[in-house]
């Protein structure tokens, strides 16, 4: 497969690529379904209303925003993104939701944080460790910047379990092994995490474990399909034909009530 993970190299990607992220990314915030799997492991962290908190792989903000926007927060929330672009767009939409004055979004790199030892009481990587260069980097980091007594949370996909239901299983599986590549480039991370938490000097403290499926009709995979789909035709990875007709098939799945998509989610929390 000639790809690799857009959202690692979101600086790369061209203004289309982005919006498609960003897109992406609010509607996800908004999933009633994904908002439970980020309110069940925050609500764990039972972080005090004036934490300081570290998101780490930002993006336009929706964790970052939703922290703040808790009652009775008084804390600070950083939130740190590669993408200049991300972190615009970010800004802009904590300003409308009137949270932008407890937020500050910075351009960072998330291997090498810019900040002092010690200095923050929670880190969290929402939908992020499946996009970064060097997980092993990122988690000692992470290690490094928390208090002591601090919290860690790393909440993503075990996207090596994505799959989606189609009536040609050659074809099912290339499609699927396409789509991953384009967008993911640790599709089995959160399987290690026991492991990689342990070697960062973090302490393992609780696990959440979760399938997220569409059976019938879809709006959460098959949005998921649309929005990539263009990524796999550039990649040149599947024939534009191969792709287009696995779209329309998911959709008219999802019109008929035949539909099928599912992926494994994991949220873990650790402490320093």
């Amino acid at each position: 497969m000639n790809a690799r993970d857009a959202m690692e190299f979101i600086n790369e990607q061209d203004d289309a690529t982005v919006q498609r992220f960003v897109d992406r990314l609010e509607f996800r915030g908004r999933d009633p379904v994904f908002v439970g799997y980020r309110e069940t492991y925050v609500d764990k962290m039972a972080l005090d209303d004036s934490a300081d908190i570290v998101e780490i792989g930002c993006g336009t903000g929706v964790v970052a925003r939703a922290l703040a926007s808790r009652g009775g927060f008084s804390g600070r929330v950083i939130g740190i993104e590669q993408s200049p672009a991300l972190v615009e767009v970010a800004n802009r939409l904590a300003a409308e939701d009137g949270v932008g004055d407890r937020i500050e979004f910075r351009v960072g790199d998330i291997h090498a944080l810019d900040l002092p030892d010690a200095s923050v009481d929670a880190v969290i990587a929402h939908t992020t460790m499946s996009h970064v260069t060097d997980p092993a980097a990122v988690l000692a980091e992470a290690a490094r910047v928390l208090r002591a007594g601090g919290t860690f949370a790393a909440f993503d996909g075990d996207y090596a379990s994505w799959t989606f239901g189609y009536g040609d299983p050659i074809v099912a599986k290339a499609m699927e092994d396409a789509l991953i590549a384009a967008i993911v480039s640790k599709p089995r991370v959160m399987r290690d995490m026991p492991r990689l938490l342990r070697d960062a000097g973090l302490r393992l403290v609780d696990v959440d474990a979760h399938v997220y499926a569409d059976v019938g009709h879809s709006t959460f995979f098959l949005s998921a399909a649309e929005s990539y789909a263009p990524l796999i035709v550039r990649s040149e990875m599947m024939a534009a034909e191969v792709v287009e007709k696995w779209i329309a098939e998911l959709r008219r799945a999802s019109e008929d009530g035949m539909f099928f998509a599912a992926c494994n989610y994991y949220a873990y929390l650790a402490s320093r």
